[in-house]
């Protein structure tokens, strides 16, 4: 059953739109849709605590529609109102691996992100921010299959209209792509969730590669990885591969690990080719962008990959920091980053491909005490004054702050602000250059218990 709960929780966010680049932003207008979907394959396991969070950064109510879905038939819906200027928190089902939830609003737009909790021998925090749309092509190089990790693929199908994808694992140079019987023609039923278990068919990878090729309906699709070193972590796959990609860091060890994957790319018909024509695999270069001078990422100042390979690189990442990430030749690549937190919980995002004028970031704090943190990014070549203004719960006053943040440079909004406001999402609004918005959180306790989360912000659409 579905328990309405209203806000709770911290600072989170990320991205998924195209090329990240500078371009001038438009003035922040609100998003005139007037009735959209949100897909949140956010995955489970026994006894977890699942929370979606609705935020509406407009002027008028919107009603949202929630479905429940996993491995059976689906549980009935709830509706609820989501005021304007507000957000509310859902309590939805968690307790399985395949656990997904389908959200339909009406009456404007709201931005849509998940947390889940994980319990018992399973610590630690997953967030992520909803998909708006099902697709027919999903990549990730977020999940590991390493010594002491778990990872699941979580596909959910909310039409009434049976899905038919393949699945295609990729790993290290030396060895081939893992195609196997059992994950070609997979048959997701109407209003049903899947979660595959990726260990029993590439065990032992530190870094692992997946793409699931859609002949039949659209799905949406992220990973689900429980570790026993690093916890839990939820991590929403790409719709496509690209040229660009930025990963940010907040506070943590400064241990993070950078996984790219050069995928399978579709050919005609469905056809599988390693790479683009008459492309040998893809070069790469990583630079680290913080407050501080950019300076190159570890041994990525250029780096050839081979087609249809996935590779987990070590890298340290100082405090709040972004890894920019650029192809300068071949093939697009996807690429996640993984941090390891103060405790038994680490971090992971799949990070952005594109810089927006307006971001909606919903809170990703558990438990309590707890530290927020929101990451702002500058990629282009002008100054950027950003205002944060607090989408709280109803009846809750909104606070507001602004931050420059100079070109090519990261910015952290104020603790001192944060610490305030920290059951709220947060609207982020730019003007002088698009920026890119994350959130992060450490929600404190003794050793090993401590959560450490990363989730990007949800661009607003024009």
């Amino acid at each position: 059953m579905l328990t309405i709960v209203v806000a709770g929780a911290v600072t989170i966010g990320a991205i998924s739109l195209e090329r990240l680049g500078p371009r001038e932003p438009a003035a922040a207008a609100q998003a005139t849709v007037t009735s959209a979907t949100w897909l949140c394959p956010h995955g489970g396991g026994k006894a977890y605590e699942g929370t979606v969070f609705l935020a509406n950064p407009g002027d008028s109510p919107v009603i949202a529609r929630v479905t429940e879905l996993d491995a059976s038939a689906a549980a009935g819906s709830s509706e609820v109102e989501v005021p304007p200027g507000a957000q509310v928190a859902i309590e939805v089902a968690a307790s399985a691996r395949s656990s997904t939830t389908f959200v339909e609003t009406f009456g404007g737009w709201v931005a849509a992100g998940w947390l889940i909790r994980g319990a018992g021998g399973e610590p630690g925090v997953g967030a992520e921010p909803c998909t708006p749309e099902a697709r027919r092509d999903w990549v990730s190089a977020a999940p590991t299959t390493g010594e002491g990790d778990d990872a699941f693929l979580v596909v959910m199908n909310p039409f009434d209209t049976d899905a038919v994808f393949d699945v295609a694992l990729f790993a290290a140079e030396d060895r081939a792509a893992v195609r196997h019987a059992e994950l070609t023609d997979v048959t997701l039923r109407p209003r049903r969730s899947v979660a595959i278990r990726l260990n029993e068919y590439a065990q032992g990878e530190e870094g692992l590669g997946v793409s699931i090729d859609v002949s039949s309906g659209r799905v949406a699709a992220s990973t689900l990885v429980v570790s026993e070193s690093d916890g839990i972590a939820s991590v929403l796959a790409s719709p496509a591969p690209g040229t660009r990609q930025v990963l940010m860091t907040s506070t943590g060890t400064g241990r993070s690990v950078l996984a790219i994957a050069v995928p399978t790319v579709a050919g005609e018909h469905g056809a599988a080719t390693s790479s683009i024509p008459g492309q040998l695999g893809s070069t790469f270069a990583a630079t680290l962008r913080s407050e501080g001078d950019p300076q190159p990422v570890g041994g990525l100042a250029e780096r050839t990959q081979e087609p249809e390979s996935a590779v987990a690189y070590p890298v340290a990442t100082i405090g709040s920091s972004a890894i920019d990430l650029v192809v300068r030749d071949g093939a697009p690549i996807v690429a996640a980053l993984r941090t390891a937190g103060v405790g038994r919980d680490g971090g992971a995002t799949a990070g952005s491909v594109a810089p927006a004028s307006s971001w909606v970031v919903t809170p990703t704090v558990a438990g309590d005490p707890a530290r927020a943190g929101l990451l702002l990014l500058n990629p282009g070549a002008s100054p950027a004054t950003v205002t944060i203004t607090t989408i709280p719960s109803e009846g809750e006053v909104p606070a507001e702050t602004s931050v420059s943040v100079q070109p090519g440079s990261l910015a952290v909004v104020p603790r001192t602000f944060l610490e305030a406001v920290r059951s709220a999402s947060f609207l982020v609004t730019a003007e002088g250059s698009a920026v890119v918005a994350l959130g992060a959180s450490t929600s404190l306790g003794n050793e090993g218990l401590s959560l450490f989360g990363l989730a990007a912000g949800v661009p607003i659409p024009a």
